[in-house]
């Protein structure tokens, strides 16, 4: 079989690999209201929404004080808290300004273990 020029014959060495997913966890759409404390000991809060959670991390809408990435701050649904550490803050002028995305430092502390079973459940 004869190249023809400008073409790469396709072996297995030449073909892109399908793009692979970073996350570690599989992401569930859903809106839940969480409260946010910056101060652990305080108990001023904000309340705010999520638009995905997953086991370890959840992607919500900013609340004022969330300054910057590697921040601490404490998520509250229902009566469970649990400490987690700010990853990314969606950047001004795109589609995620307005939004942060947060990552567990508790992982056996899981504040939405009842969300997550609901939607396991509803997917059999």
């Amino acid at each position: 079989m004869q190249q023809q020029p400008g073409r790469v014959p396709a072996t297995s060495s030449s073909v892109a690999p399908a793009p692979v997913d970073p996350r570690r966890e599989k992401r569930i759409n859903v809106a839940v209201s969480v409260k946010v404390f910056l101060d652990p000991n305080g108990m001023n809060f904000q309340v705010c929404c999520t638009y995905e959670i997953s086991m370890v991390g959840a992607r919500l809408m900013a609340v004022s004080g969330i300054t910057e990435v590697g921040q601490t701050v404490w998520l509250q649904r229902h009566n469970k808290r649990a400490k987690y550490r700010v990853v990314w803050i969606g950047r001004p002028d795109t589609s995620q300004s307005g939004q942060i995305g947060v990552e567990t430092l508790e992982p056996g502390n899981l504040i939405w273990e009842n969300e997550i079973k609901i939607r396991i459940m509803q997917a059999r």
